[in-house]
């Protein structure tokens, strides 16, 4: 499926999120208007598309971030937006269906600043919503004859295996100095990075480009999920419900070990042996989640997890520039490598 986009000027154009949408949205409409009709509700609402009682709406749609991305890179090696609009939907339809099933997995009851799907439509129909999402990501790629198709489809196979893998790494991660970091460090590269290396290098694959350049863009992308991840863990701590669209520190209340945990736990200092105590704990009261948060951050779990944050974020804009795209998509996309990890307006 591919809906005609009249080809934008520059790469300022193709960032913009009203070309972005313009391009994938009408793509993910028409792929979920195909489904049976109470999956297409959910994924609707999931995807902001109607409200929870069907009724069209514009709450609660995401960045389209993944597909930004993409579309940024295909200007920068010569290609045209519809060049790679179905596989910029795709993209997005892997990565909601696994945000559906993080939600019920984590619990967490808001989605973009609403009840999220499970929790207005229940976690059995929610699942299958999820599944049905991947199965039409999966489908898109796989239907497509475009040239490099075989190998864009094996790419995007191979990125949502690495998503679940890494999600299931997660649920086993153990604290415990280096052996529980470098777990996280594993299990952040499957489900963080494998999408957006994905995302970046489709359109080399679509244009031909050599491996150097497809390298220099997963490297890319793989350093970019890192730095997301630990951002965003930072973010659940002490970030903003405003920003965020999801309450504060739901990791540290479900005992979730991200990054700064992990550095904390880790950490052999009085703060660190406190925060040892503490988190077994079965409170889950605003004080002592309080007192978790100030415990980590004492103990260097915040500082450390923003300064690795910044380092990959710098080493992603490092490989960006091994791949040898225009100057322009260059420069916009570190621009929205930068807005992607700090959340800039």
């Amino acid at each position: 499926m591919s809906t005609h986009v009249a080809s934008a000027t520059g790469s300022q154009a193709l960032l913009s999120p009203r070309v972005v949408r313009s391009a994938v949205l009408p793509v993910i409409q028409q792929q979920i208007s195909v489904l049976e009709p109470s999956l297409a509700r959910i994924c609707g609402y999931h995807l902001g598309f109607i409200d929870e009682h069907g009724d069209p709406s514009r709450g609660g749609d995401g960045k389209l971030t993944r597909a930004s991305l993409m579309m940024a890179v295909a200007d920068g090696v010569g290609l045209r937006p519809e060049d790679v609009q179905s596989q910029a939907a795709a993209v997005e339809l892997l990565h909601n269906a696994t945000l559906l099933h993080d939600d019920i997995a984590d619990t967490d009851e808001l989605r973009r600043s609403r009840p999220a799907a499970w929790k207005v439509f229940g976690a059995s129909l929610a699942i299958h919503a999820g599944n049905a999402l991947q199965i039409l990501g999966l489908r898109i790629v796989v239907d497509d004859s475009g040239p490099g198709h075989k190998e864009i489809a094996s790419s995007f196979t191979e990125a949502i295996g690495l998503v679940h893998a890494g999600q299931a790494r997660e649920l086993t991660l153990q604290p415990g100095s280096d052996a529980g970091i470098a777990a996280y460090e594993q299990m952040v590269k499957e489900k963080a990075s494998a999408l957006l290396e994905c995302s970046l290098g489709t359109p080399a694959m679509r244009a031909g480009k050599p491996e150097h350049v497809l390298a220099a863009l997963r490297g890319a992308g793989r350093h970019l999920g890192i730095a997301l991840q630990i951002s965003n863990d930072v973010e659940d701590i002490w970030g903003d419900p405003a920003v965020t669209g999801k309450p504060i520190r739901g990791d540290i209340e479900r005992r979730n070990l991200t990054f700064p945990v992990l550095v904390a736990l880790s950490a052999d200092s009085p703060a660190g042996d406190r925060l040892s105590r503490l988190w077994h704990a079965d409170s889950v009261t605003a004080e002592h989640l309080q007192a978790l948060a100030d415990l980590i951050d004492e103990a260097g779990g915040r500082h450390t997890a923003q300064r690795l944050s910044r380092s990959h974020l710098d080493s992603a804009v490092e490989h960006l520039g091994r791949a040898g795209l225009s100057p322009t998509a260059t420069a916009e996309l570190t621009t929205l490598f930068d807005r992607i990890v700090n959340r800039a307006a």
